[in-house]
C-alpha cells in the first residue's frame, strides 16, 4: 500500500472539525485556520491534490544501458533490454503504472541519437531538429545521460554535442543528470564491490572528477563527504549531478538509490510523490517526510504570534494530525484515523 489520494482527500476533509474545538468566534477561529492550517494545506495539496506522472527524458549511445537504467529506477522489468543498435533515431515512450502505489510515470527512451553523431563531434541538423520535436512534444522534467567509463573517456564530443543541442534550444532544454554506468566493466568479480576496493573506488572517482571537469562544474559536493565514488550534485542550473552505478539485468543493483534520491530532489513538487512512492524504497520516503516536517515545522512558528495561546490549539492540532497522517501514508499504511491514533500513542 501507499498514500492513496482519495483517501487523503476524505481524511483532510475531518480535519475541518477540529475547528469546532477551538474556544472563541466561528470568524475569529476560521480566520486562524486560514492562515495558519492553510499554509500547511496549500502544502500537501500540490504534493498530493496536484500529483502527476514524472516524465524522464533517458539518453546516450548504444550499449550504455539506458534501458537498464529505466528497469532499475522503475525497481521492476519495464523496458525490453536489448543488444541490438539502433540504425535511426528514434524515440519510444514507456507509460509505467504502479497501481498497488498510486503511481505512474512516463519515460522516455532516445534510441540512436547519438549514432548520428560523426567521430569529429559534428551534429547533423535533423539531430537538433529530432531532439527539438522530442522535447516540443514530451516536455521531460528532466533529461538523464547515461554513459559507460569508455564513452566518457573517448567521448569528450558527446558533451559538447549536448551543449550545442542547448544552445539551440534554449529554455526547451531541461537540466541533465549524468549516469555513469557499467562502472565494473574493468574490475575482476573479487574487486567488487568498490565501497571494499579502494582501487576500483578510485577508478570511478576519476571518472567522476573527469566529467565535473568537461562540464566546467567546479562547485560540486559529494553525496558521501567519507566516499565521494558515490557521486557529486553540481551547483548548476544546467547539470544536476553525476552518479555512478552498476545496473545488472538480474536486479543486481549498486548506487540506485542516490541516482533516485537525485532526480527525485530535482522534480517539480507535483511531480515527485509519484516518482518516490512507485519505487518502494524507504530511505527516499524517509526523506520526504523529514522534508515535510520541516515545511510544517516552518508554518507551525508563525501561529505563536497569534495573541492567546488557546488560538493556537486548532491549527496546531489539524496541522500534527495532517503530518503524521500524511507520514503514516509515506509509510504504507492507509491514511484513516486508527493509522494516525497508531502513531501517536507511540
Amino acid at each position: 500500500m501507499a498514500l492513496d489520494p482519495e483517501k487523503f482527500r476524505e481524511f483532510r476533509e475531518n480535519l475541518d472539525e477540529i475547528i469546532e474545538m477551538a474556544p472563541g468566534s466561528e470568524d475569529f477561529n476560521k480566520s486562524i485556520m486560514d492562515t495558519a492550517f492553510g499554509d500547511a494545506l496549500r502544502e500537501t495539496e500540490e504534493l498530493v491534490d496536484d500529483s502527476r506522472p514524472p516524465r524522464l527524458y533517458v539518453f546516450g549511445r548504444s550499449g550504455a544501458g539506458k534501458s537498464s537504467l529505466i528497469n532499475a529506477l522503475a525497481n521492476k522489468e519495464v523496458a525490453d533490454v536489448g543488444t541490438v543498435e539502433p540504425t535511426t533515431v528514434e524515440s519510444e515512450m514507456y507509460h509505467v503504472e504502479f497501481p498497488d502505489r498510486y503511481a505512474s510515470w512516463d519515460i522516455v527512451d532516445s534510441r540512436g541519437l547519438f549514432e548520428s553523431v560523426s567521430p569529429d563531434g559534428d551534429v547533423p541538423a535533423d539531430t537538433v531538429e529530432f531532439m527539438k520535436e522530442d522535447l516540443e512534444e514530451y516536455r521531460p522534467d528532466i533529461l538523464i545521460h547515461v554513459m559507460t567509463p569508455d564513452q566518457v573517456r573517448a567521448g569528450e564530443e558527446d558533451f559538447e554535442t549536448v551543449q550545442t543541442l542547448r544552445s539551440e534550444l534554449g529554455d526547451l532544454f531541461p537540466p541533465i543528470v549524468y549516469c555513469l554506468n557499467k562502472v565494473d566493466m574493468h574490475a575482476s568479480p573479487s574487486e567488487w564491490p568498490p565501497d571494499e576496493h579502494e582501487s576500483l573506488a578510485g577508478d570511478i572517482k576519476s571518472n567522476l572528477d573527469f566529467v565535473a571537469r568537461v562540464l566546467d562544474e567546479d562547485e560540486k559536493t559529494a553525496f558521501d563527504d567519507n566516499r565521494p565514488l558515490h557521486g557529486y550534485k553540481f551547483d548548476s542550473d544546467e547539470h544536476i549531478g553525476v552518479v555512478p552505478a552498476y545496473l545488472k539485468e538480474e536486479g543486481e543493483y549498486w548506487n540506485v538509490e542516490t541516482l533516485s534520491w537525485l532526480i527525485g530532489d530535482f522534480l517539480p513538487t507535483d511531480a515527485r510523490l509519484q516518482f518516490i512512492q512507485a519505487q518502494q524504497r524507504d530511505e527516499l520516503m524517509r526523506d520526504m517526510s523529514r522534508d515535510l516536517t520541516k515545511r510544517f515545522a516552518g508554518i507551525s512558528a508563525g501561529v505563536g504570534a497569534y495573541p492567546t495561546s488557546l488560538a493556537d490549539f486548532p491549527p496546531l492540532t489539524a496541522m500534527q494530525l495532517l503530518l503524521v497522517g500524511m507520514i503514516g501514508g509515506f509509510s504504507c499504511r492507509e491514511i484513516e484515523r486508527e493509522t494516525v491514533e497508531d502513531y501517536l500513542s507511540s
